[in-house]
């Protein structure tokens, strides 16, 4: 799928990002659960190293109001270990954090200023009803991805600025800090296909389900479901979720979700994806990527990256500048 100004745009590490970034070269990625990495070669499109550490439960809570980093010495331990793995240098470093941390907002403007400080203006106003603190705490991104006669339409995503700094203390010390911070789905994006039909894409991470409705190579609908530890049936809910989503296709745009896309980290439990497919009267396809980016890994450095790396293989699918 052709998401060239989109890529270029997404970031949140500056207080309202509207620059292109570099694909980076040392990617890590913080979950419940886990901390995850990879050293990419952009410009052969392969991975070179990749590691995991695991989390004990509870040391990370994703919120995008809260703390959410509840033992940052069990986080920070994580990280430079996998940080190590990698190979700590000055290589350009990209963040990835979980969705639940992240609120996304489509928005429709009658118009927007010419200036672009005052477009941004308008866009942080706007964003004020999505977030549960004040706009001015923000860190922003946003892409203006339909511009008419009649209006405008523009994809904007927001991080508190306290939340993301504790991310950036947990990689205090590692390449000098990270150069790019993204959603965890926002990383997955360049592996959609472009495609004239609707697509669904389903991510499920611990401790949350994120929906992108796409129809004719525009998001239409961004929707992250956090779960609890209360949350018994997750399973229940990844179906329930998908077909709202399909419905919401159908009803909303008018037309079907001709491909569904699901992506489990870690991968889901044996016959969820063939559940999903009964409930929606569909095919569900694993999300594809390029499996020979990852031929030159060791086998167990292999395993981590086919379960858990695949919004890694997305930011090799971005060209970068």
């Amino acid at each position: 799928m052709n998401w060239q100004d989109l890529k270029k745009r997404w970031g949140l590490h500056e207080r309202v990002h509207h620059v292109p970034f570099v694909t980076p070269v040392v990617a890590l990625e913080l979950q419940p659960g886990f901390v995850t990495g990879a050293r990419l070669n952009p410009g052969k499109g392969h991975v070179e190293r990749a590691g995991i550490r695991q989390l004990d439960a509870g040391a990370l809570v994703p919120s995008p109001n809260r703390p959410n980093l509840t033992n940052l010495a069990a986080v920070k331990r994580a990280v430079g270990e996998v940080a190590a793995l990698l190979g700590n240098g000055s290589d350009r470093l990209g963040l990835l954090i979980p969705d639940v941390s992240v609120r996304v907002a489509l928005l429709n403007f009658e118009t927007l200023p010419e200036n672009r400080r005052e477009e941004e203006t308008v866009v942080r106003w706007r964003l004020r009803e999505f977030l549960p603190y004040a706009p001015e705490e923000a860190r922003v991104s946003y892409q203006v991805v339909a511009k008419q006669a009649n209006g405008a339409e523009v994809l904007a995503m927001a991080v508190r600025a306290s939340v993301l700094a504790e991310y950036e203390a947990a990689l205090e010390g590692i390449n000098g800090g990270p150069a790019l911070v993204l959603s965890a789905t926002a990383a997955l994006l360049p592996l959609l296909p472009e495609e004239k039909t609707a697509q669904l894409l389903l991510h499920l991470c611990p401790g949350s389900l994120t929906t992108v409705l796409v129809v004719m190579n525009r998001i239409c609908l961004w929707r992250t479901r956090p779960f609890t530890d209360e949350s018994e049936d997750v399973a229940g809910e990844v179906v329930r979720e998908g077909v709202r989503s399909v419905a919401t296709c159908q009803d909303q745009f008018g037309t079907e979700a001709q491909r569904v896309w699901f992506c489990a980290r870690p991968p889901a439990a044996n016959g969820l994806k063939e559940r999903l497919a009964g409930a929606l009267g569909r095919e569900v396809l694993p999300l594809r990527w390029d499996p020979a980016s990852a031929t030159g890994l060791s086998g167990d450095e292999r395993e981590t990256f086919q379960h858990f790396g695949v919004p890694f293989a997305g930011l090799l699918a971005n060209p970068g500048e």
